[in-house]
C-alpha cells in the first residue's frame, strides 16, 4: 500500500480535464489588457484607446475586460497629491473602453471633488488626533524625563497608543469614503456592462 501525495491525487483527478481554448485565449488577452493599463499609468504619452483599438472582435472585448479590471483596481482612496493624480489618470483610462463619455466626464469631475475632499478630511483628522493626543504625549514625556533625569521627546509615530488612535479614526474615515467609492465602481461596472 503506497501513500500518495496531494499533488499525485490532484494530477490523477485532473488528468482527463482539458482546458477550453477560448478560455485560455480570453485569459491571455485579459492579461494583455492589464499590462496595457500598467504601461498607461506609467507613461503619460501612451494612448490606451489606440492600444485597445489594435484588437478586433472577441479579442478587443477580452482586452477591454482586462483594461477595465485593472483600471477599477487602481481607482482607490488617495493618501496624497500623487494618489490624486494617479486616480485622475485612471479615470482618463476608462474613456478608452466606455461609450458614455459625457457621463464618464461628469463622474470624473465629481470624483475629483470627492477625492480632494477626502484628502482634506484625512489631513484634518490627523491634526485633530495630534491635538487630542498632545496632552497624553506630554504626560508620557514628563514621566520619562522624571525616570531618566533628562528631557525626552517622543515621536508620536513611535507611540503605540497614538498609532492605534490614529488608525481607528482613519479606518472610520476610509470606511465612510470607501462605501461611496464602492458605489462609483459599481456604476462604472454598469457602464461597462457588468452590472
Amino acid at each position: 500500500m503506497s501513500i500518495k501525495s496531494s499533488l499525485e491525487i490532484a494530477l490523477e483527478r485532473t488528468r482527463d480535464v482539458q482546458a477550453d481554448p477560448d478560455t485560455l485565449k480570453a485569459s491571455s488577452f485579459a492579461t494583455a489588457g492589464k499590462k496595457l493599463v500598467s504601461q498607461f499609468l506609467g507613461d503619460p504619452e501612451l494612448s490606451l484607446a489606440k492600444k485597445v483599438r489594435e484588437h478586433d472582435g472577441k479579442e478587443r472585448g477580452w482586452v477591454s475586460g482586462g483594461v477595465f479590471d485593472a483600471l477599477l483596481s487602481n481607482l482607490a482612496l488617495p493618501a496624497d497629491e500623487y494618489g490624486l493624480k494617479r486616480n485622475r489618470r485612471t479615470m482618463e483610462g476608462f474613456s478608452a473602453i466606455l461609450r458614455d463619455q459625457r457621463r464618464l466626464r461628469i463622474m470624473g469631475q465629481q470624483l475629483e471633488q470627492f477625492f480632494t475632499e477626502y484628502i482634506q478630511e484625512r489631513q484634518q483628522l490627523k491634526q485633530n488626533v495630534d491635538r487630542q493626543y498632545a496632552p497624553r504625549l506630554q504626560q508620557k514625556e514628563e514621566e520619562l524625563a522624571r525616570r531618566t533625569g533628562s528631557r525626552v521627546r517622543i515621536d508620536p509615530a513611535t507611540d503605540p497608543e497614538y498609532v492605534q488612535l490614529l488608525r481607528q479614526q482613519m479606518a472610520l474615515l476610509e470606511d465612510r469614503y470607501g462605501t461611496a467609492l464602492h458605489q462609483v465602481k459599481q456604476d462604472l461596472g454598469s457602464m461597462f456592462g457588468r452590472g
